[in-house]
This record gives C-alpha cells, structure tokens and sequence, in this order.
C-alpha cells in the first residue's frame, strides 16, 4: 500500500512538472500578432536608383504578402525558413515597427501616418546599395 502511495505521489509530481513547463514553452513561443492599424492591403511603387515598379503589400494577423509572395511571422529567432520573418515587440521611438528577414537578415521598417489628407503607410527600407528607401503606400 505505501508503494502504491508513493507511486501516485511521483506520478503526480512528473505530471505536475510536466504541464507546467509545457505551458512555460508556449508562452515563450506565443506569436504576437502585427498591430491592426498596420493591417490591411497597401499599393505603392518602389523605385530606388536601379529600378522602379508597383507593388502590393497586404499584412494580415501573422503574415506579409508582397507582390503575391507570402511571408509568415517566426517565433524563434534563429529560424532559417526562406519565407520568415521576426517582428520587433514594440515601436522604436520615432513609431516605427521592425520587420527581420530570418534568412538574410533584411529589414524593414513600418508605420501608418497620414499624407495629403490620405491614411498611409510608410515603408522604410534599404536598396542593395545600402541606400533608405522611403516608400508611402496607400489603401
């Protein structure tokens, strides 16, 4: 009978010790959706000193479609899907939220404002010449 006990009493702990580190693990990998005044579909054109064309940026809760290529938001830093991205976990101190390439490393930087009267959003990037490029796009 105390064998018994006792085996009941280590099962629970396991158990116990399990669960919670489980929840503990999901916590740390919880995505944290992009903000929703970010969200929606944007048209602007790129042009930088080597080229120039229109393209479309649609954000949703966890994904980036460029021009009809998808990009899903990573948990883990470290990911080298060729399709991911991290977002930073607040705006920098001009309203600017980052977005990390988890492959190359690319960023870009996203903020909605108003220009000429119109909601935008402004994308901040650079070309591959190192160079800022600022783009406004518009609903």
């Amino acid at each position: 009978m105390t064998l018994l006990k006792s085996g009941i009493i280590t099962t629970a702990i396991f158990s116990f010790a399990l669960f919670s580190g489980s929840t503990a693990l999901a916590k740390d990998t919880a995505l944290k959706p992009i903000p929703s005044t970010l969200r929606g579909t944007w048209k602007g054109a790129y042009t930088t000193t080597d080229a120039g064309y229109s393209f479309t940026l649609t954000v949703s809760k966890y994904r980036l479609t460029q021009n009809g290529i998808k990009f899903n938001m990573q948990s883990d830093r470290n990911s080298k899907s060729s399709t991911g991205f991290i977002m930073s976990n607040k705006p920098n101190k001009k309203g600017y939220w980052k977005f990390t390439l988890t492959v190359s490393h690319d960023k870009m930087y996203l903020k909605r404002t108003k220009k000429n009267g119109k909601t935008a959003l402004i994308r901040y990037s650079y070309d591959t010449h190192r160079k800022p490029v600022v783009q406004y796009l518009f609903k």
